[in-house]
């Protein structure tokens, strides 16, 4: 029945799938409907691109998913493309979750975000595979309005974001410009991330956040 349901919801975002494949990938990689999006997905802006590592129908899936705090009838998803999104494989991209990207967006095979996560990508974003953005987390790489000194110089340009592989991002967690979180560590729910961790397979967790595990690992 489940599987019944999902094709059927499928079917209904076609349209709209296919006129998001044509305004951001090349015509023949459009032909293949390699992202297939919700009906209820909210298109504020397709004016950049997508491009792949590898190609195939549906490796892109944006609004679905279930998560039973969320409700696809009341929440969108929120899809805002003016800069260029690379997918190295297969992303997900649940349900009531917002993409805005003018800058660069790049994300590792098996790219997950549960629901109502948000990525904002003003200069550059990487996400590494394997990697899980729980409901209502954050990544941003600005601060989106403009701190000056008394020269009237701007302070506070963005700066990368570099997440590594198999990284498991908790509910509510913020990480913010700047920041590089290594391979196979979780960054625990509501903790804010302000600077770059360099050791491996930690928690890292508290406002601001610090390792507080080392020697870790984590499954889905």
């Amino acid at each position: 029945m489940r599987k019944i349901l999902t094709n059927c919801l499928y079917l209904l975002g076609l349209p709209k799938s296919i006129y998001v494949c044509l305004r951001l990938c090349r015509l023949k990689d459009a032909l293949l409907l390699p992202i297939i999006v919700s009906h209820k997905t909210k298109l504020n802006d397709l004016s950049g691109r997508v491009s792949f590592g590898r190609i195939k129908p549906g490796i892109v899936r944006v609004g679905f998913g279930s998560v039973e705090t969320f409700d696809l009838s009341y929440q969108r998803t929120i899809l805002h493309i003016s800069g260029h999104i690379y997918f190295h494989g297969k992303s997900k991209i649940g349900k009531s979750s917002r993409i805005s990207v003018a800058g660069e967006l790049v994300l590792g095979e098996n790219f997950h975000i549960s629901a109502g996560g948000t990525i904002i990508s003003r200069k550059k974003i990487t996400i590494g595979k394997d990697t899980l953005m729980a409901w209502d987390s954050l990544i941003t790489d600005a601060d989106h309005h403009h701190i000056l000194d008394k020269k009237g110089h701007i302070i506070n340009k963005p700066q990368e974001v570099n997440i590594g592989d198999h990284v498991w991002i908790g509910a509510r967690a913020m990480i913010l410009k700047g920041v590089s979180v290594p391979d196979n560590c979780v960054v625990g729910a509501q903790s804010l991330v302000t600077r770059t961790f360099n050791e491996t397979n930690c928690i890292i967790a508290g406002n601001p956040a610090k390792a507080i595990k080392k020697d870790i690992n984590w499954q889905e």
